[in-house]
């Protein structure tokens, strides 16, 4: 490598040239003469020196590379091919690359030094190639978990993503780091030679018993991760649910704690909701008021100004859309109003503290006309 460096680099009719060319052959002569005297050193400085500098560049070359292949994939054509060029650049320590350096360091460097071992103790090598195999499958299922990791991370991090999206991506994180353990441990059980596929075998017909008798706990808990995908209702979310009605305190894994209409704790197991129509009321943009007043009808013409005048009372109320009363029930001298609108408010303080001034001041009205009646 050496003579073709110089014969590339300085011309052979220079005084330098013959000088570099001599202290070549020199060195060339003396390394040829150590490999003669002794045949095992090529075998022991060739691995062990080509391990030993593998590993080096793994530790401070590819970190380098790895950093440079980020900023040319943030800013270079591939994000103007795939249209993200006006984007910001993500940060290295949330990037696929950097997700990938450590597991490829100590994967380099544990074969690396493998292979030295292998070299003093040759009775090893035997067993190199499977411990390549799981040293491999830890790297990849190590590699996953940061890349996850750091996709949840940045998602999570962006301004947009709202308390729903959050949640869910929380959940994901969980659910996938116990498939990514589970997926390793069986890899790593087929790399070291363990029959996984006799184990799973014996343990499926084990298995088939114990979900059968733990079918209600099973329900529980894949109900459980259905709710933390789906999200039908949040922590502090008031929902109706069957017969149950509350106020969500808690979202477990088998089951879900509320706090009732008598201010009890509830604990509703999980399955239950997978069965039941859920209603959200937090979830309402709205609050829809329905209200009836009796009222006398000795003098029936007045009713038209006095929906009129109850409708702009409504109307006047800036919390409140379409408004609307009329005359729904006529029977000899009794009648019924009729009064609706709809109220820009989901909480139970506000709304009701709204229907009550509108039951309160469309009572003052119809009493002012003399069409009020207590019956």
């Amino acid at each position: 490598m050496s003579e073709n460096a110089y014969c590339s680099a300085i011309d052979p009719g220079t005084p330098a040239a013959k000088k570099l060319k001599d202290l070549n052959d020199a060195i060339a002569l003396h390394v040829h003469e150590l490999f003669s005297n002794d045949a095992d050193l090529e075998k022991v400085v060739v691995p062990v020196g080509g391990t030993l500098v593998g590993a080096a560049m793994a530790w401070f070359v590819m970190p380098i590379v790895l950093r440079k292949l980020h900023k040319y994939a943030s800013q270079g054509p591939l994000m103007t091919i795939w249209g993200n060029s006006s984007k910001k650049d993500m940060s290295y320590q949330t990037s696929l690359w950097n997700a990938m350096e450590d597991p490829a360091k100590y994967i380099i460097t544990f074969m690396a030094f493998s292979q030295i071992a292998a070299v003093i103790a040759p009775s090893i090598s035997d067993f190199l190639p499977q411990a390549w195999k799981g040293a491999f499958v830890v790297s990849f299922v190590w590699f996953l978990q940061r890349w996850k990791t750091n996709f949840i991370a940045n998602a999570m991090a962006k301004q947009a993503a709202i308390a729903t999206d959050r949640e869910r991506l929380s959940a994901f994180d969980k659910v996938s780091s116990l498939g990514l353990i589970a997926l390793g441990v069986v890899a790593l059980a087929e790399a070291c030679g363990v029959p996984v596929q006799s184990i799973l075998t014996v343990g499926g017909v084990g298995g088939v018993a114990t979900a059968f008798a733990a079918r209600d706990i099973l329900g529980n808990i894949l109900s459980g991760f259905s709710l933390q995908f789906s999200r039908p209702f949040s922590v502090g979310d008031y929902i109706k649910a069957g017969s149950i009605e509350g106020q969500v305190v808690e979202i477990g894994l088998t089951s879900t704690s509320l706090i009732n209409t008598e201010k009890l704790p509830v604990i509703v197991p999980n399955s239950l909701f997978s069965s039941q129509m859920i209603v959200n009321k937090s979830r309402a943009q709205r609050h829809v008021s329905v209200s009836k007043l009796p009222l006398i009808t000795e003098d029936i013409e007045k009713i038209p100004s006095i929906t009129e005048e109850i409708k702009a009372m409504l109307a006047s109320n800036p919390k409140i859309d379409a408004p609307y009363c009329y005359l729904s029930r006529l029977e000899g001298s009794r009648g019924e109003l009729t009064i609706g609108c709809s109220i820009k408010s989901t909480k139970t303080e506000e709304w009701s503290t709204i229907e009550q001034d509108i039951l309160l001041k469309a009572a003052g009205i119809m009493k002012l006309h003399q069409l009020w009646t207590a019956v």
